[in-house]
């Protein structure tokens, strides 16, 4: 296959190589490096049948592991709503699509690995290293005493998810990861997926540190988001919804001040940095209105405000 690179892209936190090129048809497209290309070929296939929003795939070598995907252009959901185009008509585009993505995807899921205590706990313990440890420069000494309050969240996640658990989860469902093409929406790098819990890819798109989602926005969305599940068939009470979505938000949110820092620190892509005072904005506010308040006082403790520039 003969082709032009015209501009190496910037991959976000992955560790995948991503390259704009001409083709001979002088259509442009995305050539990928993938290093577990079957995997991603297998989960794109699983979701395209469905008809799932995601890039289509051109061509594929398993021997170099490239890929050539659809051209997607650039106007990603972080991009459209920095430049304040109909955000609430967007939001609820890429909600439809994200329930479509969780029932239709989640029937033979090419997918082995579950949202369980085990990544619950890893979870935790991902942001403790690399945020509160590494990053705030918090003391094990200080960090040891929320043992029993982070064993306390990944059992009550744990147990409040079990009904609420057998859906495909994206796992970074944020406005970096979904694009809009020719008005639809297209969902990208979904190869780390899961079956897990409804409410955790919300989270990730409404409690996403990149945008600003404003408080009745998210009431809005959320709305709009039950109304879609109930058009499904599927009902949550909304007491359970909003402890389901709590719960997972505040998992997601340390899941996300965990990546940031780690990739700043030891992965050399230092602009991540900047949205971690909006991370722990949103982990300060989502904890204010729960029961860990050993976690609440750590995330709003002075030395921790400081090393993050509040």
């Amino acid at each position: 296959m003969e082709y032009k690179i015209i501009e190496k892209i910037t991959p976000g936190g992955s560790d995948r190589i991503f390259y704009r090129c001409l083709v001979r048809d002088k259509n442009t497209y995305i050539l990928v490096w993938d290093k577990d290309l079957q995997g991603f070929l297998k989960l794109q296939k699983h979701l395209n049948d469905r008809g799932i929003a995601v890039p289509n795939v051109f061509w594929s070598d398993e021997s170099s592991s490239l890929l050539l995907l659809e051209d997607l252009g650039k106007n990603s959901l972080y991009d459209l709503v920095s430049n304040k185009r109909g955000k609430i008509k967007l939001y609820k585009m890429v909600i439809n699509e994200l329930v479509k993505l969780q029932i239709d995807g989640y029937n033979d899921a090419p997918i082995k690995k579950n949202y369980d205590l085990e990544h619950i706990k890893w979870e935790q313990t991902y942001f403790r290293r690399h945020f509160l440890r590494q990053f705030c420069d918090l003391k094990p000494k200080t960090l040891k005493k929320l043992d029993s309050e982070f064993e306390k969240l990944a059992r009550d996640v744990n147990r409040k998810i079990r009904p609420w658990k057998n859906f495909l989860m994206h796992r970074d469902f944020q406005s970096q990861n979904i694009y809009i093409k020719d008005d639809q929406v297209k969902i990208i790098d979904f190869q780390s997926a899961q079956i897990g819990p409804l409410t955790y890819d919300l989270a990730s798109l409404l409690r996403d540190p990149y945008v600003r989602v404003t408080p009745g926005e998210e009431k809005k969305l959320i709305a709009h988001y039950l109304k879609i599940l109930k058009a499904h068939r599927i009902r949550i009470k909304k007491s359970e919804f909003n402890i389901l979505y709590q719960l997972t938000g505040i998992q997601r949110n340390m899941q996300a001040l965990g990546a940031y820092a780690n990739l700043s620190l030891n992965k050399e892509k230092e602009q991540f940095r900047q949205f971690i005072p909006r991370g722990l904005q949103l982990l300060q506010g989502i904890l204010k209105r729960s029961d860990y308040t050993k976690l609440y006082a750590c995330v709003t403790d002075p030395e921790v405000c400081e090393k993050c520039h509040f």
